[in-house]
């Protein structure tokens, strides 16, 4: 909004008198004045109550997308690179081969279907999860 701060005072002051007008109408009033513009005001309120819900809508649209890219900017950027899966692999056996005490708990709570083991997302998704903790390899190869 632009103008003076008295400009934006003198709009606030109007709009709280419009609203205090419509607070104080009884309801024949205010569906006379409908019905001086609208023959239909069950259709004129459909049509309001659409609209109403269409801005609470793009409002909501609005605070998700800010909330959505304030979490990606505190997340930052994954500090694993997509790796070719057979590297990822090695990476992954680095780590667990340095400690085997987590090597034990993941293959615990990975084993999938009789033991077919982890797909290569999963292997990218466990590397990423373990550089936002610190783990990583004792080289920096893949």
């Amino acid at each position: 909004m632009t103008g003076t701060k008295s400009d934006r005072i003198a709009l606030a002051r109007l709009a709280d008198a419009f609203v205090e007008d419509v607070l104080n109408a009884s309801d024949e009033d205010i569906l006379a004045e409908v019905r001086e513009d609208h023959p239909d005001p069950a259709a004129a309120a459909a049509q309001a109550r659409g609209l109403f819900e269409k801005a609470a809508a793009a409002a909501g649209k609005g605070r998700l997308a800010a909330a959505q890219a304030a979490l990606a900017q505190q997340r930052g950027p994954a500090n694993v690179a997509q790796l070719d899966p057979a590297d990822a692999r090695r990476r992954l056996q680095r780590i667990l081969t340095r400690d085997p005490e987590m090597a034990h708990r993941l293959t615990l709570a990975a084993r999938k279907d009789q033991g077919q083991g982890l797909s290569d997302n999963d292997v990218q998704g466990l590397l990423e999860d373990m550089a936002e903790l610190g783990i990583t390899p004792d080289d920096d190869g893949p």
